[in-house]
C-alpha cells in the first residue's frame, strides 16, 4: 500500500511539473494550456410561414436591446397562429416560452409557455395561436426563450406581422421560383422580362451579378455551377405592396477532378399587383471558399478565385516578409520567406460547416503584422461558435508566430444588433503601440487597455459632423461644446502618440472639422455674423475659408474665394470636394457649383498587393501578387491552437448619457447607414430603396410603400389673419389635427421654431426636419394621414395634405383653400424653394 501511495504521489508530481513546463513553453501570460476553438453547440430556429421554412434564426446567449434587432420579419395570417421549428443539434431542451412585445420591447403585449415539446428526426415542431391582443397590419418583436437542461438559457428573435393582405405566398413563389431558374438554362427564358439589362451591369465578373446584368451573366455564363443543399430564404421587409428578401445558399464548381466552393447571397425587392408581381431590384453576390489544403499558387501569385476585391483586407509587415488577408470571413497569414500558410481564424471549416457555422454575420479586422509573424487582430459581430457563442461583440486577438498560437486579448459585449456594432466599429478601431484599442461605440470614443482590461472615454455624445476621424483610424478631432454651430475650439487627438492640439477660432468665428487627408486636419471657420437659423429651426454654417493644417500645426493651405462659402465636403482619394453657397442680395444662400482641391497622392510602396485576372469561364477572378515566387508543394499549412486561460478578459463599456436621435437605414445590402439627420437618412433610403428606422425600431419612411391616392380629408382651408401668419396657421392645422390647441403665434414670437412647437405638443411625436428631400420622399407621410408643413421663401408657408398620380393637395393660408397642383408643376415650385419640409411620426408610449 505505500508503494503505491509513493508511486502515486510521483505521478501527480511529474503531472504537474509537465503542465507548468507546458504552460510555460506554450503559453503568455495567467494561461494553462492550448486547444481547438470550440463547435457549435447552440440550438437553431426556423420560422415557417404558408407552409414555407423561411427566417432562419441563431441564437443570443444572454438578452438583446430588442429596438435594434431587425433580421427578419415572419408574417401571420389573421388566425394569429404562429409556427416555427427548433433544430436541437443534441441538445435536451426544458423550457420553450415566447413574448410578443412593442418594437421598442418596452411593452409586453403577450407571453406563454410551449405545453409539449417533442423531437422529431432532431427537430421541435412549434405551433400555436396567439391570443386577440395584436393589431393587424403592425409589427412586434417576438422573442423565443429556449431553455436547455444544462441550464443555459438561448434567445431567439423576430418580428411578426398579422395580415392576410401583403400577397406573402405569391412574393415568396416569386422569389424561389426566380432563384431556381437562374440555375437551369433552359427555364431561364421565363425570367427574361423582369431584368433590365443596361450598361451599368457589369458581365466581367460573378463576384457582384444585378438586375441591369445581362441574361447570361444572370445564368451564371460558362461556369458550371451546382447548388448544394437548399436555398435558405429570410424575409427582410414586408409590406402590402413591396416585400424584400435576402436567399443564401452555396455552390460549387469542378475542374480537374478538385471541387472548388462558393457562399452565395441574393437579394430581391419586388413589388405585388393583382396583375403581375415586379422586380424592383436584384443582386447576386458571390465569394469563394480559399481552400488552403489545395495548390492555390501559381509563380508568384496566391489565387484567391471569384470574389470582391473591396471586401479583401490585406495588410503587411514593414519588410513584406510577413503578410496577413482576409477572405471570406476567414483570416490567413503567409511567410513569404519560410512558404508558411497560417490559418488564423474562421468561425467555418471542413468540421464546422453546418448553418450556424456558415452564418455570415461577423467580420474581421487586421491591427498589426510584423516581420516575426505576430499578428493582432479583431473579430466583431455575432459569435457564432467557442468560448463567445452566441454574444455579440468585439474581441481582440493575437497569433504569436513563433508559438503558432492565437490568444484573446479582451473581448467588449454589445447588447445591440451586429450590424450596428459593424457600422460603428468600422468609424474607428484602432491600437496603438502601447496596446490601447481605440473604438467608437453608439457615438462614444472609448481608449481601452489590452493589458490592464480597462478604459476610459476619450470623447462622448459624437453626432453627424461634430467630429471626423482619418482613414487610417490613427488621427480624431471633434468640437469642444454642446452647439455643434458655436463652437470655438477643436481638440485634435493623436490615436498613435496620445498627444491633444487645440485648434481654435478667431474673435467672431465658429468653427467646425470636415476631415484629414492623411494625418493633415481639414477644417472651416464661419463668421458669428454669417450663421442664419430658419423658422424651421435649421442652421445654415457658412464657412469663409476652408484650411489645411499638418500634425505639427502648419498651415499647408487656405482656401478662400469672395463670396463663395463652404456649407461641406466630401474626401475621396487624394481630391476634397467643397460644397459651396454663395449669398444673394436678399442675404439669402443659394448653391453654386462645387469645388476641388487636389492632393499629391502617396505612392503605395507595398510589395505583396492584389491583382485580377480574366478567364473564360470564371471570369475576374483575384490573385495575391506576392513579392518572391511561391513552390506550392513546399508551403506548409498551419493551424493554430487557441490559448486558454484562467483570468477573465471581458470588458464592459461604460454607458454614457441618452444619445441625440439615430436614424438607421436598412437596404439591400442590411444597415447601410447611421445618420443623426432625418433627412439625410431618408435621402439616403429614398437612393437605396431602402427604408429609416429610428431608436425605438419604429418605421420613420419606407421606400415606394404608398397608395395611388389619398387626402387628409379632415384638414380644410383657413385663412391667414392679421394675428396670425401662414406659418402660424399651419402649425395650428397640425396641432388641431392631434386634437391640440395652442398659440402657435405667441410661441414663434417668442422664438420657438416650428420643429420645437411641434415636438413639446404632440404627445410621443418624433419631429422631422427633411429640407433637402424630394416632393416624392415627403408623400409617404401624406399617405398616412400626417401633414406635412413646406416653408417658402418668401417666409410664408402652406400645408401638403394631398396626392394622387398627377396631382398633390395643397392647403394655402394665403387664400384660405385646399386646392390641387400638377405634380410636376408643384415638384419646381417646391424645389425653387429649397424643399423645406417638416413632419413627424407617433411614435409607441
Amino acid at each position: 500500500m505505500k508503494k503505491i501511495a509513493i508511486r502515486v504521489v510521483v505521478l501527480v508530481t511529474t503531472f504537474i511539473i509537465s503542465m507548468v513546463i507546458t504552460s510555460t513553453v506554450m503559453n503568455q501570460g495567467n494561461t494553462d494550456m492550448t486547444t481547438e476553438m470550440g463547435p457549435a453547440t447552440f440550438p437553431l430556429m426556423e420560422m415557417e410561414v404558408n407552409g414555407k421554412a423561411v427566417n432562419q434564426l441563431n441564437g443570443y446567449a444572454r438578452p438583446m436591446k430588442i429596438s435594434s434587432l431587425r433580421d427578419t420579419i415572419t408574417p401571420i395570417q389573421s388566425d394569429r397562429r404562429v409556427s416555427f421549428s427548433i433544430e436541437t443539434f443534441q441538445n435536451n431542451i426544458n423550457d420553450i416560452q415566447y413574448e410578443i412585445r412593442s418594437l421598442n420591447g418596452e411593452r409586453l403585449v403577450e407571453s406563454a409557455q410551449i405545453e409539449e415539446i417533442n423531437v422529431s428526426d432532431g427537430k421541435i415542431p412549434v405551433s400555436f395561436v396567439l391570443k386577440d391582443l395584436i393589431e393587424a397590419n403592425q409589427e412586434y418583436s417576438m422573442s423565443v426563450i429556449v431553455t436547455l437542461d444544462t441550464g443555459n438559457i438561448i434567445y431567439f428573435y423576430t418580428h411578426i406581422i398579422m395580415t392576410d393582405d401583403y400577397a406573402v405566398k405569391e412574393k415568396l413563389e416569386f422569389v424561389s421560383d426566380f432563384h431556381k431558374k437562374t440555375m437551369d438554362k433552359d427555364s431561364a427564358t421565363d425570367i427574361a422580362r423582369y431584368l433590365e439589362p443596361d450598361s451599368t451591369g457589369d458581365n466581367t465578373t460573378f463576384s457582384k451579378v444585378t438586375i441591369h446584368s445581362s441574361m447570361k451573366q444572370i445564368t451564371w455564363g460558362n461556369l458550371a455551377v451546382t447548388q448544394i443543399g437548399t436555398e435558405t430564404i429570410n424575409i427582410r421587409e414586408i409590406a402590402a405592396q413591396t416585400g424584400s428578401f435576402t436567399v443564401n445558399y452555396m455552390v460549387s464548381t469542378e475542374e480537374n477532378g478538385q471541387e472548388t466552393f462558393y457562399n452565395v447571397k441574393e437579394y430581391y425587392r419586388v413589388r405585388y399587383t393583382p396583375e403581375r408581381i415586379y422586380l424592383l431590384d436584384f443582386e447576386r453576390d458571390m465569394h469563394q471558399i480559399f481552400n488552403e489544403k489545395v495548390n492555390n499558387y501559381s509563380g508568384n501569385k496566391v489565387q484567391l478565385g471569384i470574389v470582391n476585391p473591396e471586401e479583401i483586407s490585406l495588410k503587411e509587415s514593414d519588410g513584406g516578409n510577413i503578410f496577413a488577408f482576409t477572405s471570406e470571413e476567414r483570416l490567413l497569414s503567409y511567410n513569404v520567406v519560410d512558404q508558411k500558410l497560417a490559418v488564423l481564424f474562421s468561425f467555418y471549416d471542413i468540421e464546422n460547416s453546418d448553418a450556424r457555422t456558415l452564418y455570415q454575420n461577423a467580420s474581421l479586422k487586421i491591427l498589426s503584422v510584423d516581420e516575426t509573424g505576430n499578428i493582432l487582430f479583431m473579430t466583431y459581430g455575432y459569435m457564432c461558435r467557442g468560448l463567445h457563442e452566441g454574444e455579440v461583440g468585439i474581441q481582440v486577438n493575437y497569433y504569436d508566430g513563433t508559438l503558432n498560437t492565437v490568444e484573446e486579448q479582451i473581448f467588449i459585449p454589445y447588447n445591440a444588433s451586429t450590424e450596428i456594432l459593424q457600422k460603428e466599429v468600422e468609424q474607428l478601431s484602432y491600437v496603438n503601440k502601447d496596446g490601447q484599442l481605440f473604438v467608437l461605440l453608439d457615438g462614444t470614443v472609448y481608449c481601452i487597455s489590452l493589458e490592464n482590461k480597462s478604459g476610459e472615454i476619450v470623447a462622448a455624445s459624437l453626432e453627424d459632423d461634430s467630429f471626423q476621424i482619418s482613414a487610417d483610424h490613427d488621427m480624431l478631432v471633434w468640437q469642444d461644446g454642446e452647439d455643434l454651430n458655436r463652437t470655438t475650439k477643436l481638440i485634435v487627438k493623436d490615436l498613435t502618440t496620445l498627444q491633444e492640439k487645440v485648434v481654435a477660432a478667431g474673435p467672431g468665428e465658429y468653427i467646425k472639422p470636415l476631415g484629414f487627408m492623411g494625418k493633415d486636419l481639414i477644417y472651416g471657420l464661419a463668421r458669428t455674423t454669417d450663421i442664419v437659423r430658419d423658422s424651421a429651426g435649421r442652421v445654415t454654417f457658412p464657412m469663409y475659408t476652408v484650411r489645411i493644417q499638418d500634425e505639427y500645426e502648419d498651415t499647408l493651405m487656405s482656401y478662400t474665394q469672395e463670396n463663395a462659402y463652404i456649407t461641406g465636403c466630401s474626401i475621396r482619394d487624394n481630391q476634397i470636394t467643397l460644397n459651396r453657397v454663395q449669398k444673394t442680395e436678399s442675404g439669402e444662400y443659394e448653391e453654386i457649383s462645387d469645388d476641388q482641391i487636389m492632393n499629391a497622392k502617396e505612392a503605395d510602396n507595398s510589395t505583396n498587393y492584389l491583382d485580377k485576372t480574366v478567364t473564360d469561364d470564371y471570369e475576374t477572378t483575384i490573385q495575391i501578387v506576392v513579392k518572391n515566387n511561391i513552390d506550392g508543394k513546399s508551403v506548409k499549412v498551419l493551424t493554430p491552437k487557441e490559448v486558454l486561460f484562467e483570468s477573465g478578459r471581458e470588458f464592459n463599456v461604460e454607458e454614457t448619457e441618452e444619445q441625440a436621435d439615430r436614424f438607421y437605414v436598412y437596404a439591400k445590402a442590411g444597415l447601410m447607414g447611421i445618420y443623426m439627420s432625418a433627412e439625410n437618412a431618408v435621402n439616403a433610403a429614398d437612393l437605396n430603396s431602402g427604408v429609416v428606422i429610428n431608436d425605438a425600431g419604429n418605421y420613420v419612411w419606407i421606400k415606394g410603400n404608398r397608395s395611388t391616392r389619398n387626402q387628409i380629408m379632415a384638414i380644410t382651408g383657413t385663412q391667414v389673419t392679421e394675428e396670425k401668419d401662414s406659418l402660424a396657421i399651419c402649425l395650428d392645422t397640425m396641432l388641431a389635427f392631434e386634437n391640440v390647441a395652442r398659440n402657435t403665434e405667441l410661441m414663434l414670437e417668442n422664438g420657438m421654431s416650428a420643429t420645437d412647437i411641434l415636438a413639446e405638443n404632440i404627445e410621443n411625436a418624433q419631429v422631422l426636419d427633411l429640407t433637402g428631400c424630394s416632393l416624392d420622399a415627403i408623400l409617404y407621410y401624406v399617405n398616412k394621414d400626417i401633414p406635412v408643413l413646406a416653408n417658402l421663401n418668401d417666409g410664408k408657408a402652406v400645408l401638403v395634405i394631398g396626392f394622387n398620380e398627377q396631382n398633390i393637395v395643397v392647403m394655402n393660408p394665403e387664400s384660405g383653400t385646399v386646392y390641387k397642383m400638377g405634380m410636376n408643376d408643384a415638384t419646381e415650385w417646391l424645389d425653387e424653394n429649397g424643399n423645406k419640409f417638416i413632419t413627424y411620426i407617433k411614435n409607441e408610449s
